[in-house]
């Protein structure tokens, strides 16, 4: 799997490459974005439709880094927890073994019948 992944990733950056050639015009095209608000309308100068696609992918990167802090954050109160019982269940094994063992009087199958 591990020589595969670059691959992919090559793959990858090959097909994006090739359809930001084929579709240019598209990317270097100037756009204003507006806001209506009813009350007041806003609009932007134009700007390149590329600026649009990196500010937008950033905003989902900076979203999606985000939402997987929390996820970290969750799963490493969740990992110190289980260490916690952990340590707290060798502490009684340990104290369990250190413990002496008791002899029952418990009657031998001989001298049951007897």
């Amino acid at each position: 799997m591990k020589s595969v992944r670059p691959l992919l990733w090559s793959l990858l950056f090959i097909v994006s490459v090739v359809v930001v050639v084929q579709n240019l015009s598209l990317f270097t095209h100037k756009e204003a974005l507006r806001l209506n608000l009813l009350i007041k309308e806003y609009q932007t100068g134009p700007i390149f439709l590329t600026l649009y696609f990196l500010g937008f992918f950033l905003i989902g990167l900076l979203i999606s880094y985000f939402y997987g802090v929390a996820e970290r954050f969750k799963a490493k109160r969740t990992i110190r927890s289980h260490l916690k019982t952990i340590h707290r269940l060798e502490e009684e094994i340990r104290v369990l073994k250190d413990s002496p063992v008791q002899i029952e009087n418990t009657p031998s199958k001989g001298t049951e019948n007897a």
